[in-house]
C-alpha cells in the first residue's frame, strides 16, 4: 500500500487478506525529488549556490558555504522553518561524510555541523586551555528566528519550535556539556566542544543509524566522561548556553569537552 507509506511507517497486503503494518521510531526511506522513496543518506554535498545540504534525510536542511554566519543553519518542514546563525564570519567548511568542519572560527575553536537524517548536531571544538579562556565561550549565543513557527522554551531546560497552533514542529532538550576522560587518548578529538543539534519533531533526537556517521567526529559522551547539564536560555532572536566554566577550565579536566543544546 504505497500510497500509505510514510518515512517511518509501511502497510503490506498479505495473501490471507490481512495487513501488517511495520513503523520504526527513525526513518525507514526519504522521500527523493522526483517523488519516489530512497534510502536515507545524510552524507553533505555542496549545492550550486555554495550551500552544503546532506543528500537524502526527512527534513529541509542546509548549512553555510562559508560567509556570513547569521545563515549557518536552516531546517524547514514544508513551509515551516527554522533558522540559527553564529554571531561572526564562518571560512568555507571541510566536509567529510556528514559533518562539515568550519576551522578557526575563534582562536583555537573549529565548529563541526553534522546533518542526521531528522535533523543535525553542532559542536564546538576548543582545541587548547588557551582557547579555553576565551570569554566568548561563557555565553555561547546563536541568533535564531523562525518562518511560520515560535521559538520559545521547552520542557527541563530545552527549546521548541511552535506552529501557529502550538504543535512542536521542533524541538530540544536541554544541553549537555562533556569531555573526554573516557575516551581512548589514541582516538580522542582533543579540545572542548559545544554542540546544538535540531530535528524533525516526528522523529528521534539520537539520529542513530545513519550510515554517513559511522566515522563521524564525537557527538555524544563517551563511557567515563564527565559530564555537565545546562538549560538552553531563549529570547526573542536568540538560543544560547553558558558552559559549566569549572568543566571548561577547570585543572581536572581531560581536553575532549563537548557542550550540546538541541531541537528535534
Amino acid at each position: 500500500m504505497v500510497a500509505e507509506r510514510t518515512e517511518y511507517a509501511q502497510t503490506l497486503a498479505n495473501p490471507d487478506g490481512t495487513f501488517t503494518l511495520t513503523q520504526s521510531t527513525t526513518p525507514q526511506r526519504v522521500k527523493s525529488d522526483s517523488g519516489g522513496w530512497v534510502e536515507p543518506d545524510a552524507t553533505l554535498v555542496k549545492r550550486a549556490d555554495g550551500r552544503i545540504e546532506p543528500k537524502a534525510v526527512v527534513a529541509d536542511l542546509s548549512f553555510a558555504g562559508g560567509g556570513d554566519g547569521q545563515e549557518m543553519v536552516r531546517l524547514a518542514v514544508g513551509d515551516k522553518a527554522v533558522e540559527l546563525g553564529w554571531p561572526g564570519q564562518l571560512p568555507e567548511p571541510v566536509l567529510d561524510g556528514a559533518t562539515a568542519t568550519y576551522p578557526e572560527v575563534l582562536a583555537g575553536v573549529d565548529l563541526q555541523l553534522t546533518a542526521t537524517t531528522e535533523g543535525y548536531r553542532e559542536v564546538l571544538v576548543v582545541k587548547t586551555a588557551q582557547a579555553a579562556e576565551n570569554p566568548k565561550l561563557e555565553n555561547i549565543q546563536l541568533s535564531a528566528s523562525g518562518t511560520g513557527l515560535e521559538i520559545v522554551p521547552g520542557a527541563g531546560g530545552g527549546l521548541r519550535a511552535l506552529d501557529e497552533d502550538a504543535n512542536a514542529v521542533f524541538k530540544g532538550p536541554a544541553a549537555v556539556m562533556w569531555d573526554s576522560a573516557g575516551a581512548d587518548t589514541d582516538t580522542a578529538s582533543p579540545g572542548v566542544r559545544a554542540m546544538f543539534v535540531t530535528e524533525d519533531a516526528p522523529g528521534s533526537p539520537s539520529g542513530d543509524g545513519d550510515a554517513a556517521q559511522e566515522d563521524a567526529p564525537q557527538t555524544q559522551p563517551g563511557d567515563g566522561d564527565a559530564t555537565a547539564v545546562m538549560p538552553v536560555a531563549v529570547t526573542a532572536d536568540t538560543v544560547g548556553v553558558k558552559p559549566d566554566l569549572e568543566l571548561l577550565r577547570g585543572a581536572e579536566r581531560a581536553f575532549g569537552v563537548d557542550v550540546l543544546p538541541h531541537i528535534s
